[in-house]
């Protein structure tokens, strides 16, 4: 079906006409009329002001949206679990810690399904119905105290009511800001919080034709290697983003300068956490104080890194022709008796 398709059928489901329908969504009947016929196409903000004059969701208008839910994402079941929340399937219920200081629990909250759904659902367990009202969603235990995700999904809804309780407040006595200013800013932490949830897992490890892991990774830069480049081409090479190769190259010249440049003695296996985590500090801070005293340190690395990648690249064609000699030499037959 058609948009227009689509809005006409509306129109005669609710046993209208185009001009009546015109007064409902407020929108000109010639417009209408041109919408059904398929002579004008509704923009967003259209299909938007009749869905919110007739209460009805814009797939209605659209068709269902196409999905790419994916749950080995995390952010994918956040994506739901908020669809769900919104459209009023599901219901957060309970309460979590809100002390200064204190951690948020997930483990008094709860998601609870819309009791209206029982006229179109029955719930069965080994057999036996169990009321909708009854059923109590929860998240994982393990996976609620693992996940700061959790914490940050249950703090979203937090701002929501602290946002809706400061319009309803009587008196207002913050000076700093208005209850509206108020409100607004925990509306849009809230948003914030959401946002990133729904994306968490993502990242352009999908989109980008990279190795994804460590094994990959390895393959790909022997690959450069038996062609006679060095870690740098291989950067080069590598589809990716450019803040990730640069993350990459960081991490290289920090480990090139730690085992060429500095010495800081050995590390105190059998020490005490503050013993080691002093020599950590103490290598960061050699590290740095390597780069201050030689500014031209990446372009210093990557020579030196060509050169120890040809030495390393001149004894693997050794010793791929000596193997190679190995495999072509005839056996010795055994001595006779």
């Amino acid at each position: 079906m058609t948009i227009a398709d689509r809005i006409k059928k509306i129109r005669e489901i609710f046993g209208i006409t185009s001009n009546e329908f015109a007064k409902i969504t407020g929108i000109h009947p010639v417009s209408i009329r041109k919408y059904e016929t398929n002579k004008m196409v509704p923009g967003n903000d259209v299909i938007e002001k009749m869905s919110e004059a007739l209460r009805l969701p814009k797939m209605i208008f659209e068709g269902l949206p196409r999905q790419y839910t994916d749950y080995s994402f995390e952010g994918d079941f956040y994506q739901q679990l908020l669809l769900l929340l919104d459209n009023g399937t599901l219901r957060i219920e309970g309460t979590f810690k809100d002390g200064v200081g204190e951690q948020k629990s997930p483990y008094d909250t709860w998601f609870s399904i819309n009791p209206s759904l029982s006229k179109y659902i029955k719930i069965k367990s080994n057999g036996e119905e169990i009321p909708v009202e009854d059923i109590q969603i929860t998240l994982d235990p393990l996976y609620s105290q693992l996940n700061s995700n959790v914490t940050s999904l249950l703090m979203s809804f937090e701002y929501i009511e602290r946002a809706k309780e400061a319009l309803n407040k009587k008196y207002w006595r913050s000076k700093s800001e208005t209850r509206e200013e108020y409100s607004n800013r925990l509306k849009e932490l809230a948003i914030k919080d959401q946002f990133e949830l729904m994306l968490t897992g993502h990242s352009w490890k999908q989109y980008m034709d990279a190795p994804k892991t460590r094994e990959e990774f390895d393959a790909a830069y022997q690959k450069v290697f038996e062609a006679g480049g060095d870690y740098y081409d291989l950067m080069e090479q590598l589809d990716i983003p450019e803040a990730e190769k640069n993350n990459h190259i960081h991490h290289y010249e920090d480990a090139w300068i730690d085992l060429h440049a500095i010495d800081v003695g050995e590390y105190p296996h059998d020490g005490s956490e503050d013993e080691k985590w002093a020599y950590v500090q103490k290598k960061i801070d050699a590290i740095e104080k390597y780069k201050e005293d030689h500014p031209n340190y990446p372009k210093e690395i990557r020579e030196a890194c060509a050169v120890e990648t040809r030495q390393q690249y001149e004894e693997y064609l050794k010793e791929q022709k000596k193997n190679k000699k190995k495999k072509v030499e005839p056996k010795k037959s055994a001595p006779q008796n």
